[in-house]
């Protein structure tokens, strides 16, 4: 049976992907927002171009009839102002720049109002949509006008104008761009909705387990808040209408899916501190809501009104972060560092929304991932741990179960196998005046598939037959049992190898089910000094001879026995010396392992030879036989069973 593996060495592979999927989101943190980007974006940007703002108590529909004295010069890098009540905003500036472009469209990052663009005389766009938080791309008309107009009304209460960048662009560039700045939200939303269902999955299967729900619940949400807000959203933009609240009502919602999963993983005091915070983010977002509600509910104004809320939950948890850290409490550090980072990414985003600090550029996003990471590989760590002791169980009573079948009927079949294993193999040494011959053969269990012939037939000729059954054990070695008795079936014809596997072939074909036979044959003429050998899937011979520069390889084409009926095999012969000599063995020595996991290999099993080919064969055999022990720390790493012969000629 399988051991079942620690889950303690899975765990460490998950904190080293979440380590640098960290350090990953660091630097595109920095790198989404380099000078080089910024001067890309500013040789386009209509802050570079003198713009002018007017302020009026009434609509004017052609905005190209205020005077030029009217007009008040913007400051450099302004396009917002503080909203004037009943009072419309105008912004002009220059078209001139659409010369550059083939299909020119005015890209707006991020606007907050109902506006209306005029290029000359012609309302080129117009939209009615409030508390819209997707950018605009605003199409123009390629011949240039003299001047754009924006006319802004708001409902906002504390901005009024275009927020962010406002760039001219190509139509097809700014889509591309605008793909690939929301490509990692886009990508993530859908893996983040999967997992969701999955976790969700863990708690149906494990009632009492309510952190796999919470967690489910907080993954949605952040699913929803990187598909919304991204390229996604934008491609909805004609159902701003429900897209919009459910945008914002996500934002509030996900501060509350947060402290749900703190409350059930947290100690019990932080467990009810947590509930009652919970419990006023939604008493305290539904006064907001109510408190703004003008013609409609302003999710933008409301906003305004709970951001203390997120503050002082984001207070809480740090507090209760650092207690609970400071108390040794070794199984929620995941939690804590999670905890620690979307709580920095948040008040960065309120603060920037608060204007207490500048916005340069917002890190939600990248916390978003991170804590979402840690998080998970808490909540996964907590599941492993549960099924981890579930198998440990079933595992411990199935191998007690499985020891006493072994103690009645195992040894019983062992024993016999063992002693059949006994009969298949020749002596390990033999010879004659013309031939000597030494085995070894290493099974890895009491006895393998690995096993040896040979035979001298009535004219003083060598038969050599070296045979590997796929896999190891008992039906290993019945399969060699058969095969045996099928070599011993072919013995009229050992002077034709190809004949020899012919035969054993359709002797074993249909009977070996589903085990194979890997063989070589080679049949010694002592009167011709020839050898003729066959093979029949099995790793070639290797010749060994003084006057040759290396280790030669004899080859032959076979496919292994008992597979397919009706199979040919090819013969070739090479004529012998004196002194040389040759190896049969079982691919077990080339996969051989050591300590680091390396194989023995075939490449070392040849400069093993031709390093000592100049020793007596006894010494050459031990030599073999104790690099193979050595390189195996005792045959500790040994994954199959090997075996070899070497034949030298007189």
């Amino acid at each position: 049976m399988k051991e079942v593996k620690s889950y303690k060495s899975i765990l460490f592979q998950i904190q080293f992907v979440l380590f640098l999927f960290g350090l990953l989101s660091f630097q595109n943190c920095f790198e989404l927002h380099t000078e080089s980007k910024a001067e890309n974006h500013l040789q386009q940007s209509i802050y570079l171009i003198d713009r002018f703002y007017y302020w009026s108590e009434e609509e004017i529909l052609d905005p190209d009839s205020i005077p030029n004295e009217n007009w008040i010069r913007i400051e450099e890098k302004v396009l917002g102002f503080k909203k004037r009540e009943k009072e419309f905003l105008y912004i002009k500036f220059s078209d001139q720049f659409i010369r550059q472009l083939q299909s020119p469209i005015l890209y707006s990052e991020l606007a907050l109002e109902s506006f209306k663009v005029v290029q000359g005389k012609e309302i080129v766009y117009q939209t009615e949509a409030t508390d819209f938080i997707f950018p605009h791309l605003i199409p123009l008309n390629s011949d240039p006008k003299g001047f754009i107009y924006i006319q802004f009304q708001s409902r906002y209460t504390g901005f009024i104008g275009m927020d962010h960048d406002v760039i001219f662009k190509n139509h097809s560039q700014a889509l591309i761009e605008l793909f690939m700045e929301n490509f990692s939200k886009t990508f993530f939303a859908p893996i983040l909705l999967v997992l969701s269902f999955i976790f969700m999955g863990f708690y149906f299967l494990r009632r009492k387990e309510l952190v796999f729900f919470n967690f489910s619940i907080l993954l949605l949400s952040a699913s929803l808040i990187e598909a919304l807000n991204g390229f996604v959203g934008f491609s909805l933009r004609q159902y701003a209408t429900y897209i919009v609240p459910l945008t914002f009502l996500n934002f509030t919602f996900f501060p509350f899916a947060l402290l749900l999963f703190l409350i059930s993983v947290f100690p019990p005091f932080f467990r009810n501190l947590f509930k009652l915070i919970a419990f006023l983010h939604i008493i305290v977002f539904f006064i907001s809501i109510f408190r703004h509600y003008e013609n409609g509910i302003s999710f933008l104004n409301s906003e305004e009104g709970y951001n203390w809320i997120v503050v002082l939950e984001a207070v809480v948890a740090i507090v209760s972060s650092i207690y609970v850290f400071a108390k040794g409490n070794r199984k929620v550090r995941e939690i804590i560092i999670g905890i620690l980072i979307i709580v920095i990414a948040g008040l960065h985003d309120t603060f920037v929304d608060l204007e207490i600090i500048n916005n340069q550029f917002r890190i939600i996003h990248y916390g978003f991932f991170l804590m979402l990471g840690f998080f998970g590989y808490y909540v996964f760590k907590h599941y492993w741990e549960l099924l981890h002791s579930i198998n440990r169980m079933n595992a411990e009573l199935r191998t007690k179960n499985k020891e006493l079948q072994r103690l009645i009927l195992i040894d019983k079949d062992l024993a016999l196998a063992h002693a059949l294993q006994k009969s298949l193999l020749s002596s390990k040494f033999n010879e004659d005046e013309k031939i000597r011959i030494i085995g070894f053969s290493q099974n890895l269990e009491s006895v393998g598939g690995d096993y040896f012939d040979h035979t001298k037939d009535s004219m003083g000729n060598w038969a050599i037959l070296i045979a590997d059954v796929s896999g190891h054990g008992i039906s290993s070695a019945m399969v060699a049992a058969m095969s045996k008795m099928a070599f011993v079936g072919a013995g009229p014809y050992l002077q034709f190898p190809a004949r020899v596997f012919h035969l054993m072939n359709r002797h074993l074909v249909g009977k070996t089910k589903n085990l194979f036979i890997t063989a070589t044959y080679l049949f010694i003429d002592i009167e011709s000094y020839t050898a003729t050998f066959s093979n029949a899937g099995h790793p070639s011979l290797f010749l060994i001879r003084n006057t040759e520069t290396e280790v030669k390889l004899l080859t032959a084409k076979g496919k292994p026995l008992g597979l397919f009926s009706q199979q040919t095999y090819a013969e070739e012969t090479v004529s012998l010396k004196p002194k040389d000599r040759i190896l049969l063995y079982t691919d077990g020595i080339f996969d051989l392992l050591n300590e680091e996991g390396e194989s023995f290999g075939e490449d070392r099993l040849k400069s093993l030879l031709w390093e000592y080919r100049y020793h007596n064969i006894q010494d050459l055999s031990s030599i073999l036989q104790d690099s193979l022990f050595r390189f195996s720390n005792g045959w500790r790493h040994q994954m199959d069973d090997l075996s070899f012969l070497l034949v030298e000629i007189k």
